[in-house]
């Protein structure tokens, strides 16, 4: 391989979850119009990015092959590695975005471990997705800013702008408003997921097939005012997931598993996302650490988040 070398990047995925969540309507494209706060969490997948450099001068012009020379794998082989999978997605739109890519480098290669639980509701795919477009920028040099990023990632998924900015933000229209809002303080969490996963596409049809009172919506105008004001109680009480009323009726194991986290003396729970993740909210993490131990000896699997992230 004269005149050619290896490179590498490797960037962290961090999955998200939804403090809260409303669905306002839905637009002129069939979209679902949301209104949800959302904040990273410290659980990650690891993308790598390889890619061969071509030696000599780049060339002026580049023809996008028909046939991308991009392959994608990941340790989990119930994952597609082709167009089903919005990573691969993201890496055939960088390529198509700047061509320059594919006539300075070739045999580009995507390799994804994943540790957030799939189908959870806690954005893996959407990471992984957010994290392509990142290592794209970082590996080829691209000299994106945020703003950029995340305008291409909104066209790959409703939460893929969010996975980009990261920290605590409200997040509204179809995922493109992207608003930074101030970390909640003085609470813990212990995020709890079964051993199943929910099918995002049938959650939100359920929605559309039923009534929703609006007992089940949250309030995120006040819930925004509070995170502001540094209103810790009245951010925590007024949590709320709209997705909570279909996802119940599709797995009815979901609200057994919410009646036993109640029980753990939390001071609220609630569904990540369209499930099946759920969010335990303690004033300690000291007592989320007691509650982990107890649904870790049931066969649950627990993530313990004391401090939120900001990126």
């Amino acid at each position: 391989m004269a005149g050619k070398t290896l490179k590498r990047t490797e960037i962290e995925a961090y999955g998200k979850i939804n403090f809260s969540l409303d669905i306002k309507g839905i637009d002129s494209r069939r979209y679902h119009v949301l209104e949800t706060i959302m904040q990273t969490i410290p659980v990650s997948d690891t993308v790598v990015v390889t890619s061969v450099l071509k030696g000599g001068t780049p060339p002026k012009n580049v023809v996008i092959p028909r046939k991308l020379p991009i392959t994608l794998t990941t340790d989990l082989r119930s994952l597609p590695s082709d167009e089903k999978n919005t990573a691969y997605r993201a890496a055939e739109l960088m390529c198509k975005k700047f061509p320059p890519i594919l006539g300075t480098h070739e045999d580009i290669r995507i390799s994804i471990k994943k540790r957030i639980p799939v189908g959870g509701g806690l954005g893996g795919s959407s990471a992984d997705c957010a994290a392509v477009i990142k290592a794209f920028n970082i590996h080829f040099e691209l000299g994106l800013d945020e703003a950029e990023m995340m305008e291409l990632g909104a066209a790959l998924g409703s939460d893929v702008p969010f996975m980009i900015a990261g920290g605590t933000a409200l997040v509204t229209g179809t995922g493109e408003k992207v608003e930074k809002l101030p970390a909640p303080e003085g609470i813990a969490l212990l995020i709890c997921t079964p051993g199943f996963g929910m099918d995002t596409w049938e959650v939100y049809r359920k929605y559309d097939q039923i009534e929703v009172g609006d007992d089940a919506r949250p309030d995120t105008a006040a819930l925004k005012d509070a995170l502001i004001s540094g209103d810790g109680n009245a951010f925590v009480s007024g949590l709320k997931n709209v997705l909570k009323v279909p996802a119940f009726l599709i797995k009815r194991d979901l609200g057994q598993l919410k009646t036993r986290l109640s029980k753990l003396g939390v001071r609220n729970v609630l569904m990540s996302g369209s499930g099946s993740s759920f969010v335990c909210i303690f004033a300690k993490e000291s007592e989320a650490r007691t509650a982990a131990y107890e649904l870790l000896n049931e066969g649950l699997e627990c993530i313990i988040c004391g401090k939120f992230r900001q990126n």
